[in-house]
């Protein structure tokens, strides 16, 4: 009898190690079997990119195409197909673009007006545009003004640095030159314009000035009182923001 038993457990015991071996071989297999039944999304090409977010779900090279050319971005050297070489693109996922905003603004006049008639220039480089499009606008003196101005342009992605200058003009009876530059005394343009030679950066929403919403300029700040050097002084607002050209 104990010799009986003792075969019984041997074969148990062989059953058993047959059991965990069919189990350890065939695991895998079950486990991806659930995987494609269970589980809706899929990786043909094994890339770690889901076929549903995969533009090549063949190819395990390739999973993006952000210019949609057929190319994906690994291979190609122009990701937004806008002329200019990833490499020295510096915003090679993006045809970049320039905005120039003025929110706000306060005029200060001495001559006892109760309103004035302004408008604006800004250049980006060698591009002029001029605010609003109406031609003037008048506004009340000594209050804060919104205006929400703003301009766009597309510029070169392989240029770092471009100019821009932001000039505010008033006309009355003549015309001429707001003073909105508080760092500058001189008494000429240069001392009464906004100069800035902006980085565009490597992203979309870049932007001068760098955390906080806007920049703020005032000529009254120059110490030239408009009382004794017949200066218009104004406050303005503005920020300078890096964007996509679609």
């Amino acid at each position: 009898m104990k010799e009986i038993k003792s075969g019984k457990n041997l074969l148990f015991l062989f059953m058993a190690i047959i059991i965990i071996i069919i189990v350890i071989v065939i695991a895998p297999f079950v486990y991806q079997s659930y995987k494609r039944v269970f589980n809706p999304t899929h990786d043909r090409d094994h890339d770690g990119i889901p076929d549903d977010r995969d533009a090549f779900p063949d190819d395990p090279l390739e999973w993006a195409d952000n210019d949609g050319d057929g190319i994906g971005d690994n291979a190609d050297n122009d990701d937004d197909n806008d002329g200019v070489l990833d490499s020295q693109d510096y915003l090679p996922k993006a045809n970049a673009g320039i905005m120039v905003e003025i929110p706000k603004i306060r005029v200060y006049d001495p001559r006892l007006a109760q309103t004035i008639k302004i408008y604006a220039k800004i250049f980006v480089d060698n591009n002029e545009f001029t605010l609003p499009s109406e031609g003037l606008k008048e506004i009340n003196i000594d209050e804060d003004i919104d205006l929400n101005w703003n301009i766009t342009v597309d510029v070169p992605d392989d240029v770092g640095y471009h100019d821009i200058k932001i000039m505010l003009y008033y006309k009355s009876l003549k015309e001429g030159l707001i003073d909105i530059n508080g760092e500058n005394a001189d008494k000429n343009e240069e001392g009464k314009i906004i100069e800035i030679s902006y980085y565009i950066g490597n992203k979309i929403g870049y932007q001068y000035p760098e955390g906080k919403d806007y920049a703020y300029s005032d000529g009254y700040d120059d110490g030239n009182d408009f009382l004794f050097f017949d200066e218009r002084d104004a406050r303005i607002y503005y920020r300078i923001v890096t964007i996509e050209i679609t």
